[in-house]
């Protein structure tokens, strides 16, 4: 009973720190599927979770594509 006991703490333990140990993509959902990061990198970041392409567009409200890759906090979509 001890062994079985102390094995379920030892993997609950093991599986919370997995998932602590990661951090969370800084995201804000602004409307309609548009997203806004701090930096590209976080954007990609959550991009990847899901596998989907992502897009850069020029401004908040926009569906321009932006030229390149934006400075600072980006505004995009993971199509």
């Amino acid at each position: 009973m001890r062994r079985s006991a102390a094995l379920s703490v030892f993997v609950a333990a093991v599986l919370s720190a997995g998932c602590v140990s990661r951090p969370a993509p800084r995201v804000t959902f602004l409307n309609d599927g548009v997203l806004k990061s701090p930096t590209a990198q976080d954007a990609e970041n959550y991009c990847r979770n899901f596998g989907a392409p992502m897009r850069f567009l020029s401004a908040e409200g926009s569906e321009v594509p932006a030229a390149q890759v934006p400075a600072g906090p980006v505004v995009y979509r993971c199509d």
